[in-house]
């Protein structure tokens, strides 16, 4: 199911957003103006992704350091500890951010 969860403008370059989509939390991420959408809940300690920082495609968890990336949520190879992040699909429909969520 595609959900309209942000406005292009809203997820700027080199930033994330955190957003909600059938009650998953999501985080969006701008890497050279292509969005993208993994799960936002770090698989190693449960911190808040879009809390970390952006490193051109990877993410850092702000709580233990653990890095993926947000083009494939697959962990870095230098996080040994944490698990692969789902991540979704997204369609620029206009100015609509929408992601595809299974329910």
């Amino acid at each position: 199911m595609k959900v309209t969860v942000a406005k292009v403008k809203d997820v700027p370059k080199g930033k994330m957003i955190q957003v909600q989509v059938n009650g998953k939390d999501i985080l969006l991420a701008n890497v050279d103006g292509t969005i993208y959408a993994i799960e936002n809940i770090c698989s190693h300690a449960g911190g808040f992704l879009h809390e970390g920082c952006l490193d051109g495609s990877t993410v850092e968890c702000p709580l233990h350091a653990a890095q993926f990336s947000v083009t494939t949520g697959k962990v870095s190879d230098d996080t040994p500890w944490a698990h692969d992040q789902p991540s979704y699909p997204v369609t620029i429909v206009g100015d609509d951010v929408c992601v595809e969520v299974s329910r």
